[in-house]
């Protein structure tokens, strides 16, 4: 999910390609301030994660850096390949068993950090975080900060975030009699798609949504609460509850399904827009240019106007549920905390510089939690990218990218400022939702009977 490689295809600068290709990447000067450990010595063991061979961009980035900052600090790299989830899988294994690495890196689509968590193997990074000046208000925002809070202790950090959002166009609105407004609440928004819903049915060539949706996500998108896992409650007999289940077999019955998809370029979206079969892209901005780049996508591909927006929470508002993406945490068993927190803190705004591009590059995907890495992505799209000329496809037709509008930087500003709380996705909590729900959603099953064996399955499972 979250480590597919960009496909885009930039003409003239391909930022993305040199850096994961290997391309002399050098160490910015500019560098968060140090923790203190000048004279500290001793060795960080890391597991690298492997794509195409190459560390990650943004392991590259904090791992040069890091050395830069603290030399006498041996960093020990274990590198391990991405594919067939080796990586997730060894991490989750060997932290458990007592051992892994000093600092813990991970995607909570791929490790299940609920069972991290209540190992109590993650240090406590609370002391290092109120003892330290650079953790503003102003420069993290503490509602994503505090997604790994776990009985009082802070487990983890984001080092990014994303907002399940949408693209459509006004014209395929328009040609829809749709009208989406600001701030909609769940039950607005699924009642103002409601007629373009009754006219999927039983139409193979039309979808809501190009990709599927998330049951859990679409759940963390609405705000309700779904599990306690701190008290081992579960909330599946709210009547709000049952109201969102409701909108998402909705969605569920008119959205390219899970199982349909043989293989994944994570841009059907933009496809099936252009091809007018569906309402709704929810192809993932993997990278915050991404999401800048979209309008001119749009607009080069399709000749439409693009409308992005968030899915709506349960009682609407201008706030938005965020989703912790790209996490660290520190192994409980590190003999130095105090190094580990750092490279944590290293990592959350670091840089590298292309070699013969004259190029900063901030390597972390989605939403970066540090906003100065956000307002550097965006400033190096307006100054780098827009007047340029792109193709997004080996077919496509050349286009140029454009200053983000007036409608995006609000979206911008709505999804780095308005944000609510920062949800941790569970995907043993997906299987086990999507195996006892899915009869219902197939009407094979009444909602009474899935959730009776729904309720027993994730009990045991929280209660493990």
């Amino acid at each position: 999910m979250g480590w597919k490689k960009n496909k885009i295809i930039i003409i003239g600068i391909i930022i993305i390609a040199l850096i994961v290709l290997g391309i002399y990447p050098m160490i910015s000067k500019k560098s968060l301030r140090t923790v203190g450990l000048e004279s500290n010595s001793g060795t960080l063991k890391i597991y690298t994660m492997q794509v195409g061979g190459e560390n990650s961009p943004i392991f590259q980035g904090t791992i040069n850096e890091f050395k830069k900052k603290y030399p006498k600090i041996i960093i020990k790299e274990v590198p391990i390949s991405v594919d067939g989830n080796a990586y997730a899988k060894k991490l989750l294994s060997d932290t458990l068993a007592g051992d892994g690495p000093d600092i813990i890196y991970f995607n909570p689509e791929n490790v299940n950090v609920r069972k991290l968590q209540k190992s109590g193997m993650l240090a406590d990074l609370k002391p290092f975080i109120e003892k330290d000046k650079d953790f503003t208000g102003e420069d993290y925002n503490k509602n994503v900060m505090n997604a790994g809070v776990f009985n009082g202790k802070t487990t983890f950090v984001p080092l990014s975030y994303y907002v399940n959002s949408y693209i459509t166009t006004k014209e395929l609105l328009k040609n829809n009699n749709i009208s989406l407004k600001d701030n909609m609440s769940q039950k607005e928004f699924m009642k103002s798609i409601d007629a373009y819903i009754n006219s999927v049915k039983g139409d193979t060539k039309k979808t809501l949504f190009a990709s599927p949706v998330s049951i859990t996500n679409f759940i963390a998108s609405s705000g309700i609460k779904l599990v306690d896992y701190e008290n081992k409650k579960i909330y599946f007999h709210k009547p709000e509850f049952r109201e969102v289940i409701e909108n998402y077999k909705k969605i569920y019955n008119t959205s390219i399904k899970k199982e349909d998809i043989q293989s994944s370029s994570g841009e059907e979206g933009y496809a099936a827009i252009k091809e007018g079969s569906t309402l709704f892209s929810n192809d993932e901005f993997r990278e915050l240019r991404e999401m800048f780049q979209s309008e001119s996508r749009i607009k080069g591909e399709s000749k439409e106007t693009e409308v992005v927006g968030n899915l709506p929470t349960y009682t609407g508002g201008d706030k938005v549920i965020a989703v912790a993406k790209e996490c660290m945490a520190i192994n409980a068993n590190t003999k130095n905390k105090a190094a580990a927190y750092a490279f944590i803190k290293t990592a959350l705004y670091s840089k590298l510089e292309v070699k013969d591009a004259n190029i900063e590059y901030v390597p972390v995907s989605y939403i970066p939690t540090n906003k100065k890495a956000r307002e550097d992505i965006k400033k190096q799209y307006v100054e780098i990218f827009v007047g340029k000329k792109t193709k997004f496809s080996n077919k496509g037709s050349d286009m140029v990218f454009e200053k983000p509008s007036e409608d995006m930087e609000t979206y911008y500003n709505k999804i780095t400022k308005n944000i609510e709380k920062t949800e941790v996705t569970d995907n043993t909590l997906e299987d086990l939702m999507m195996e006892c729900l899915k009869p219902y959603f197939e009407d094979k099953s009444s909602y009474e009977a899935a959730i009776k064996v729904l309720e027993n399955k994730v009990n045991l499972y929280i209660n493990e």
